[in-house]
């Protein structure tokens, strides 16, 4: 038996890469996006073999509640299970604090973090039902290590990281598993069409515009593949006990390990404050 993956956010970068990766390992998919019958033009002219469509359901969807909650009952109609969701669809709001608009946080929480969290509630009773499934959610090295002109998307990112730990401790005994992957920079549009600045940006900030000049500069020029990306999701569905976090990708990895040892040398210079509160 074939078996059903959903994959949210899939016209593009990893989303896509990963609904291909699903077909060619011969999921059945059931891929969400804005415009259905456009996301099926665009993964028919990525298959190699034309037959692997007869697997593939796109959905359209928008990501708010009702949406949400009829996809997917759309889903679980057509095919009756549910046994991997991939959370893939967000974006960045890049720029300083003091300049985004109260709007822009909400809209982009109501993606990153809210969507997502409503996405996983509505496909939880299926997995439950079944005592089975794999839930992997696209958090970012964003979520642990941050910067200027990165702290709205490193909140976000930072809440699907623990969102995702507590539902693991929460689902384990139903026989579901939940990851969330935290890779570094890939080559996507993230830092392009996905992108997002403040609307009311001065560009003041000396931190935030070199950062921004240094993003623009990385776009593109990323380290990580997205199919590479999506042939660790496949890895990961697959297997008995996946990790609760994982960070993809060298750069990741070495600023995981500086934010690491940054934390203990602070905690350790301040020992004797942070158990002063204890009587």
């Amino acid at each position: 038996m074939k078996k059903i993956m959903v994959v949210t956010g899939t016209s593009k970068g990893i989303g896509l890469a990963t609904v291909i990766a699903g077909l060619q390992n011969y999921y059945q998919v059931a891929a969400t996006s804005r415009n259905a019958a456009q996301l099926k033009e665009i993964v028919a002219n990525k298959l190699a073999d034309s037959s692997l469509l007869d697997n593939f359901y796109p959905v359209e969807m928008q990501f708010n509640e009702g949406d949400i909650h009829q996809a997917i009952a759309s889903i679980i109609d057509r095919f009756g299970r549910i046994d991997v969701l991939v959370n893939n669809a967000g974006y960045a709001l890049l720029g300083a604090l003091d300049e985004v608009a109260m709007d822009e946080v909400r809209a982009n929480f109501d993606v990153n973090v809210f969507g997502l969290l409503e996405v996983t509630q509505a496909v939880l009773p299926q997995m439950k039902k079944q005592h089975s499934g794999s839930i992997i959610n696209l958090a970012s090295i964003s979520g642990t290590v941050t910067g200027p002109a990165q702290g709205i998307h490193s909140a976000t990112k930072a809440a699907v990281i623990m969102m995702s730990e507590a539902l693991q401790d929460e689902v384990a005994a139903d026989g579901i598993h939940v990851t969330a992957i935290c890779p570094s920079g890939v080559r996507t549009e993230f830092l392009g069409e996905s992108m997002k600045e403040p609307e009311n940006k001065t560009g003041n900030n000396t931190a935030v515009s070199q950062t921004m000049a240094g993003l623009a500069h990385l776009n593109h020029n990323q380290s990580g593949n997205p199919v590479l990306v999506a042939k660790v999701i496949l890895k990961l569905a697959s297997m008995e006990q996946p990790p609760v976090r994982l960070y993809l990708g060298q750069t990741a990895l070495a600023a995981l390990q500086q934010k690491v040892q940054q934390v203990v040398n602070s905690t350790n210079q301040n020992i004797d404050l942070s158990m002063s509160i204890d009587d």
